[in-house]
């Protein structure tokens, strides 16, 4: 059976979408999904429901802080609190499912 996770070369999680968070316009991600990123701050591709935009990715120099990925407040404000969001990784983009990262 083929599943969402198939159709990239890596999935990984953010970190649960907290109310603080819908309101801005980053995606924290956790140090245990970072190799899934560049390692330097860059300009990525995301893509969500098929529409790609560029961003700006921090990967934060303090290993004791979560990764960035600034999606904008407009995605951010429509993900689930207490969710996760699952990332596809396709090469240089990173596809966004707000669905249950558990799912």
């Amino acid at each position: 059976m083929q599943t969402w996770e198939n159709d990239y070369e890596r999935v990984v999680a953010s970190q649960p979408v907290t109310e603080s968070d819908r309101n801005s316009e980053v995606l924290r991600i956790p140090g245990s999904a970072l190799t899934g990123f560049p390692t330097v701050p860059s300009v990525v591709t995301v893509s969500v429901d098929g529409t790609e935009r560029s961003v700006l990715w921090s990967p934060r120099s303090d290993e004791r802080r979560s990764g960035t990925l600034a999606v904008g407040i407009d995605i951010m404000s429509g993900l689930p609190v207490r969710e996760p969001v699952r990332i596809g990784v396709r090469g240089d983009v990173y596809v966004l499912s707000p669905e249950s990262a558990a799912a």
